[in-house]
């Protein structure tokens, strides 16, 4: 009897599934999780995948089903404005973890913690960078962020799934779960007297970043050790984006 995966890419997919698309988002699945992929749907046509994407997904099984336009609109489930690519996957949810579990991050190096980043187009520039420098895990607040939805995993460029995704509740009592088991705060804040280059990083350290127009919370900034800022701005343009703030943080934590 055919497995359940494999009967699953014979056809369309009636269970909940993540729909990635974009050359670079479907290549990180292949590479991370090639056995949550259900479907791999192309376009027919110019826009030919890259040969890795169609070796990763013959060495995993999984047929290629090569569509025109109209039908591969309909089978990925997409719009005509979707940046796709001619590329799609339908894969098993991403798993995203529990503020329960972070005592399985006790012997992790860097942690980034995201305080109310709201907008999809820095979470995946973040996520990005934070697979990047080899961030251990990011943690999101539940409620009053921006949520892990395709344009996330297409912006991301493969970013997603590279790092362990944590969603907690509680945002200052996840950052002194993560202090029980030993790291340090630092909290990236314009207002911060100690500048980047000037931190002494231990081999333990969470990153907190803060919402895009508000910064960190007064509340978060009390469960910091440190608070760190990047040097530089003007009248004016006191305050970098938050993506491209916290990617220099994490070069100024990665080369140390």
């Amino acid at each position: 009897m055919p497995s359940q995966v494999a009967a699953a890419r014979q056809g369309p997919v009636s269970a909940p599934f993540d729909k990635i698309y974009g050359k670079h988002a479907v290549r990180g699945v292949f590479l991370r999780r090639p056995e949550a992929v259900r479907r791999l749907i192309l376009l027919a046509g110019k826009l030919a995948p890259p040969d890795e994407l169609l070796h990763l997904a013959a060495s995993h099984r999984v047929a290629p089903e090569v569509y025109p336009w109209s039908e591969f609109l309909k089978q990925a489930e997409l719009t005509q404005d979707e940046k796709h690519q001619g590329v799609c996957v339908h894969a098993a949810p991403l798993t995203i973890y529990r503020e329960s579990g972070l005592a399985a991050l006790a012997n992790a190096k860097i942690v980034l913690a995201l305080d109310r980043i709201t907008n999809p187009q820095n979470l995946a520039t973040i996520l990005r960078s934070a697979a990047f420098f080899r961030v251990d895990a990011v943690l999101l607040l539940r409620n009053r962020a921006a949520a892990i939805t395709p344009v996330v995993f297409r912006v991301a460029v493969g970013g997603a799934e590279f790092v362990k995704i944590f969603k907690v509740t509680n945002f200052a009592r996840a950052l002194q779960t993560l202090k029980n088991h030993g790291f340090w705060v630092y909290g990236l804040d314009e207002r911060g007297e100690t500048t980047l280059e000037e931190a002494d990083f231990p081999d333990k350290k969470v990153l907190v970043v803060g919402a895009e127009d508000e910064g960190l919370r007064q509340r978060t900034r009390q469960f910091c050790d440190v608070l760190v800022s990047i040097p530089g701005g003007q009248r004016g343009i006191e305050s970098l984006n938050a993506g491209v703030a916290t990617s220099i943080a994490l070069w100024e934590l990665h080369r140390r």
